[in-house]
């Protein structure tokens, strides 16, 4: 019944003040001021205790319930505060064009893929030819806290972080085997029965979305990655890395057939000499 109820509390359609609900819960808390059940309790602390299998799939710590709770105007809202981005993270910018190079296409340029240090779901950063996404787990109930999530800053046209988010995942996942990319390095923690799913996921969740090209998160991350995949010079490293140094019995048979071409020529050389 808890988790039920946890779902309908994130529906946007049922949000209620937040102050409503703290004010009846320290009525009922002095009513019953001899239960233990009460001791030690407070309205944020049963909020993070309910929703904590969420909380920790959206990267949440507790501490961000108890610091972002007296400015929340509902449960909802609560979760949009508790998302915000660092201060170290991407910053808005224009975007030119929003076309941004997959997961496969960004692996076959040489770039190397990171779990994020960072516990902010979008601190996702581009930085010495290495991409650092943050842990991002995927389960039944994902899309649907998501999409109200969406539905949430579409109305108060505040933040629109969780948006430029899906937007993101979804042209960096658009496929299973970029999902599977980033399963095995740990990124995402799938919980859906395929990797299809979570790239379909993305997909759904992108329709709805609605970005301003001259005000988007990940600006600054986009025009990055599309110009180390435009470099010459990291497309040859990985062409070299991936067919040639793919495997230790490869590098052997690459550095022993140049080693095998040096002598040629040095011998083909001193031939010339000695005639």
């Amino acid at each position: 019944m808890a988790r039920t109820l946890a779902d309908d509390m994130f529906l946007l359609e049922n949000q209620l003040p937040l102050f409503i609900l703290a004010d009846l819960f320290d009525l009922a808390k002095r009513e019953m001021h001899s239960n233990l059940l009460y001791e030690g309790l407070s309205m944020s602390k049963l909020t993070f205790d309910l929703w904590e299998l969420m909380a920790e799939v959206l990267l949440i710590e507790d501490k961000l319930f108890e610091e972002h709770f007296p400015e929340a105007e509902h449960f909802l809202d609560l979760i949009r505060l508790c998302l915000q981005p660092s201060e170290l993270g991407n910053q808005n910018g224009k975007l030119e064009t929003l076309s941004v190079p997959t997961i496969t296409e960004l692996h076959q340029a040489g770039v190397k893929f990171k779990l994020g240090s960072s516990n902010h779901l979008f601190d996702i950063r581009f930085k010495n030819g290495t991409l650092e996404i943050p842990q991002c787990t995927i389960v039944d109930e994902t899309e649907f806290l998501i999409a109200n999530l969406q539905d949430l800053e579409l109305l108060n046209g505040r933040s629109k972080n969780v948006i430029h988010y899906v937007v993101i995942m979804n042209y960096l996942v658009n496929s299973p085997k970029d999902v599977e990319v980033l399963a095995h390095k740990g990124i995402i923690e799938n919980g859906l029965p395929d990797s299809e799913d979570v790239s379909t996921l993305f997909q759904k969740l992108q329709k709805e979305a609605d970005i301003d090209s001259d005000n988007f998160y990940y600006s600054g991350l986009i025009e990055d990655l599309k110009a180390y995949c435009k470099s010459p010079w990291h497309n040859w490293k990985a062409t070299l890395k991936q067919n040639y140094f793919n495997t230790p019995w490869a590098s052997i048979s690459v550095i022993a057939a140049v080693v095998l071409l040096i002598l040629t020529v040095i011998q083909t050389v001193f031939s010339i000499i000695n005639k």
